[in-house]
Parts: C-alpha cells; structure tokens; sequence
C-alpha cells in the first residue's frame, strides 16, 4: 500500500494542474481567482511547496484587502503554480 501523505501530495499535484487552467481563464478580480488562490495559500505549504505558498499568500492578501494584485505577484503565481503541476504522476 502506498504512503497515504504521497498520495495525498500527488492528490494536490493533480488539482493544481486544474487550478492552473482555471486561473488562466480567471481574472483577479473574479471570486473562483479569490478561491483558488486563498486554498493554495493554506495548502501549498502543507505539501513543501512553499514558494507557491508565498506566492499565493502574496496574491491572496491583495484580493483580500480590496486591492488588484500586482501583475507580477499574478505572474510569480503562475509560474509557481505551473512548476508544481510539472511534478509527474
């Protein structure tokens, strides 16, 4: 039987390749864009992702406090976010 923080990581790994999409398609200002990136925020570091964490956090913060988010921390995102859905199965 596999280990089940592997699995659960791997779980993850799959949903960010979905939530990369999604944020593609998404803007700021949306509130799926705000869901998103509020779940990475907390569970990206769960997992030893924590630049993706940071990045989202970043992000989150931004929505959060009324503000559009700088277009690089949306970028920086982006990128982390498309590092994490890379991992293979």
């Amino acid at each position: 039987m596999s280990d089940p923080i592997s699995q659960l990581r791997a779980d993850f790994v799959r949903r960010c390749r979905d939530d990369l999409k999604r944020l593609a398609l998404a803007s700021p200002d949306d509130d799926d864009f705000a869901s998103i990136t509020h779940r990475l925020a907390g569970a990206a570091g769960s997992f030893g992702f924590s630049s993706l964490s940071e990045a989202a956090a970043a992000v989150d913060h931004s929505i959060r406090s009324g503000e559009q988010p700088a277009t690089n921390g949306v970028d920086l995102l982006m990128c982390e976010l498309a590092r994490v859905a890379d991992i293979p199965d």
